[in-house]
Parts: C-alpha cells; sequence; structure tokens
C-alpha cells in the first residue's frame, strides 16, 4: 500500500465481496475497492454536488469536462483513449446531490491506464468559452435555440412528470436547501443567468479532492491503483493550496411546517387524465433500519394486486388510476411518495382523502397488517436483494458507496437500539403513525 493512502475501514460485503475504503493524507482523496468478480473493471468517479438556483450548473459541467483537460485539450481524446483500453466509452450522469462519471474496461491494465488521464479530465478541464457556447446554449443560424444541455431540458422540462416532480421537491423542502433545485437547469435560465464564468466558479468550490470519491469495482490491486495515481497526486500539490474546503450537504434541513396542496397544469394530447403524487419527509439516508421499514411498508402498500392501495384504487370496475407506485429520494431528510397515474379528472380531488382514510385504518388496527404477506414480502426483497448482488455486482456496491460517500457522518450518535426490542408488528404500526 502506497504511505500516503490509509485504510479508513473495510468489510467483507455479504460474506463474499472484499470493500475497502482509503484516504490519501496528502490530498484527502477518497478511493472504495470493492473486489467484485470477473474480467470487467468498472470506475465510478463521484463528486458531492450541491446547487441553490436552477442554472444547471452541476448539469452543464458534467457535459463540459468531456470537452478536453490541460493535458488533453481536445474533445473526444478520452472516448478515442478509452477505447483502446478496452471500454466502450465513458459516460456520467447528474443527480441533485452528486455528480459521476463512469468508466468499464476488460481487465484492470486497461483502467489504470485511463484513470489518471479520466482524472484529469475532471480536475482540471479546459472549459472554454467556446465549448460552453457550443455545448450549453447558443442560437443557431435559423434564430432558434440549441445546444446540447439545452436541448436535453427542452426535452424534458415540460413534461407531467417533470413538473409534478419538481413542484412536489419545492413544496417538500422549503426555505434555503439545495434538494428543491433543478440540478439540470431549466430553458430561462440557461438562457439568461447560467454561464461559462459560473460554471468555473463552480468547479472551483466543488471538483477538488477532497470531495472527489474514486469507486472501482473489480479485480484490481489496491497497490497499482496507489502507484497510477501517484503522479496525478503530484500533480495536485504541484497546483499549491487550496481554499478551505466546506463539505456539501451539511447545512440543517429546513422543517416542513405544514400540509401543503399544489395543483400543477402540464401541456398533454389528453386532457381526461392526471396523475398525483402524495409525498412525505422520511428519515434520514443514514437510518438504513427505517430506511428499510418504510420501503418495505410501501412494497406492502403497492405491490401486486392484492396490495392495499392497489386494491383500492386500481383492482375496480371504476378504478381511480391505473398504477399505484411508489418511491423514496435517499437525502439528508428523506422523501417517500406515491404516485397515482392516469387519474380521471372528475377523480382527482378523492384520491388524498381515500388514501389517508385507508392508512388511518392500518394505523388504528381497523384492517390489520398481513403479517402472513408481510413476511412474503421481505423474503422477496432479500432475494431481490442478493440477486442484485450476483446479476449487477458492480452498480450494486458503486450505489452503496456513493451514499457512505454523501451521507457517511462520524459524529452522528449510535442508536441506542430502543426500537429494536419492538416486534415487526408494532413496529410497523409505528411507521405508519410517523
Amino acid at each position: 500500500m502506497a504511505a500516503n493512502f490509509e485504510k479508513i475501514s473495510d468489510v467483507v460485503s455479504n460474506g463474499i465481496v472484499p470493500v475497502t475504503k482509503y484516504r490519501s493524507t496528502e490530498t484527502g482523496l477518497t478511493v472504495c475497492l470493492a473486489q467484485v468478480e470477473g474480467p470487467l473493471v468498472n470506475g465510478y468517479f463521484v463528486l458531492a454536488t450541491e446547487a441553490h438556483d436552477d442554472d444547471g450548473l452541476p448539469h452543464t459541467l458534467e457535459h463540459l469536462i468531456f470537452l478536453g483537460s490541460e493535458e488533453y485539450p481536445f474533445k473526444g481524446v478520452l472516448d478515442m483513449l478509452a477505447n483502446r483500453c478496452l471500454a466502450q466509452g465513458t459516460n456520467a450522469w447528474t443527480d441533485t446531490d452528486h455528480t459521476c462519471y463512469t468508466v468499464m474496461t476488460a481487465g484492470s491494465q486497461g483502467f489504470i491506464n485511463l484513470m489518471p488521464i479520466y482524472l484529469d479530465h475532471v480536475l482540471y478541464p479546459t472549459l472554454t468559452d467556446a465549448g460552453y457556447t457550443t455545448e450549453v446554449h447558443h442560437v443557431n443560424g435559423e434564430g432558434e435555440d440549441a445546444g446540447v444541455v439545452y436541448c436535453e431540458m427542452q426535452g424534458r422540462e415540460n413534461a407531467g412528470e417533470s413538473r409534478c416532480h419538481l413542484a412536489m421537491l419545492r413544496k417538500m423542502y422549503p426555505g434555503h436547501c439545495g434538494y428543491k433545485s433543478e440540478t439540470g437547469g431549466i430553458m430561462s435560465n440557461l438562457r439568461t443567468t447560467t454561464s461559462n464564468e459560473k460554471v468555473r466558479n463552480y468547479h472551483r468550490d466543488f471538483y477538488r479532492p477532497e470531495n472527489l470519491c474514486l469507486i472501482i469495482t473489480g479485480k484490481v490491486a489496491p497497490e497499482e491503483v496507489f502507484k497510477a495515481l501517484e503522479p496525478f497526486e503530484q500533480k495536485i500539490k504541484s497546483k499549491g493550496a487550496l481554499p478551505p474546503h466546506v463539505r456539501p450537504w451539511q447545512s440543517a434541513v429546513p422543517p416542513l411546517p405544514e400540509k401543503v396542496v399544489e395543483t400543477v397544469l402540464y401541456p398533454s394530447d389528453d386532457e381526461s387524465n392526471g396523475m398525483i403524487y402524495l409525498a412525505w419527509r422520511g428519515p434520514r439516508a443514514q437510518d438504513m433500519y427505517r430506511m428499510s421499514a418504510v420501503m418495505i411498508l410501501l412494497e406492502y402498500l403497492t405491490d401486486t394486486s392484492v396490495a392495499p392501495l392497489q386494491r383500492d384504487f386500481v383492482e375496480l370496475s371504476d378504478a381511480y388510476c391505473s398504477k399505484v407506485r411508489y418511491s423514496i429520494i435517499e437525502a439528508k431528510a428523506s422523501c417517500l411518495y406515491l404516485k397515482f397515474e392516469n387519474v380521471p379528472k372528475a377523480k382527482l380531488g378523492d384520491i388524498n382523502g381515500r388514501t389517508f382514510t385507508l392508512l388511518a385504518k392500518l394505523s388504528n388496527g381497523t384492517e390489520e397488517i398481513d403479517m402472513e404477506r408481510m413476511s412474503s414480502v421481505i423474503h422477496r426483497r432479500i432475494l431481490e436483494a442478493l440477486n442484485h448482488m450476483e446479476d449487477s455486482p458492480h452498480e450494486t456496491f458503486a450505489f452503496m458507496c456513493i451514499g457512505d460517500f454523501l451521507y457517511d457522518d462520524t459524529e452522528v450518535e449510535v442508536s441506542d437500539g430502543s426500537f429494536v426490542s419492538l416486534s415487526l408488528n408494532d413496529f410497523l404500526y409505528n411507521v405508519i403513525e410517523e
């Protein structure tokens, strides 16, 4: 092991896959290695990113990273070199709380060769004005707004799902909170307030080694990774000291003061149906026990035709909707929501009351939770988790490591475990009441 990388933690996941976390004592760079069996090596280069406006700076920066770096100042060089390292190009995504750059190679040697080049693009991109104009927003010869980022957001900004989801986040996270921002950028901002200067400042604030985690899944020796990183760490140190680092997502999330009802209009070819989102604040992302409990409970409420919500809303001769599904946004203060699709216009006002009537019955015991079915739901989720680890191990371990990197808090007090003593039945009833 390189002298400047210290081991932070290690665990053998599911008794099979060793996962080890390291941190550089010189630059603060974090490395997570998951020794997944197989010929493929995946890299996920993750940065915690936070935005408090709709300028889309995380998203625009993600696109501009691929236009060249200090040592490779040309567009397309990274993908060309990636292909020579037995990779199928590179990719990236922008989420509300992080940005991730990915690559997958056949064998470890190609990954080791490509990693420093990729990191040079991430931490030291060119960010030219010409590249910004072409990639983000410009007016073409026909007088139309254009740009890769602009057209991408144009394709989804006014979709019903996007408008309802954004409106839900605006109400769920009031006040000064990054979770309610449209990190992809909205069209009016991309045209007017977003600028390359803002992108450069955003890169300076968030794209720094202390805020970068390299998640590597596959059969790669730690010594090879550290050896490949050594010249790059020397380059980082040669740039001089950086201003003090403020870790993103450390501010308290403002409380949700009261129940909020919002009506959202959106363009549609069919005016006879709509959709309903019902959302609640959930546990912290770190509270894995309660996060797992609410996930199981939502699964119980929505999965299969015998689920209470499916029974009362879908499996009727005069249905209230065509589908009910749930989703969980993991965050410092998570968001749990139900989505009712294709609700007849005349019944849009009935969904809220009917849902809470059902939840009240489950909470006060008027309708008992079917613990036999609950056991089946839990068992199936366990099998699905094991299947994900076997079928998609790279993605499974990467997302676990991303969550740890973003929200691991060594100062959080360990729970006294008092709720563990509750029976499963009592615990689930308490979750419904909360």
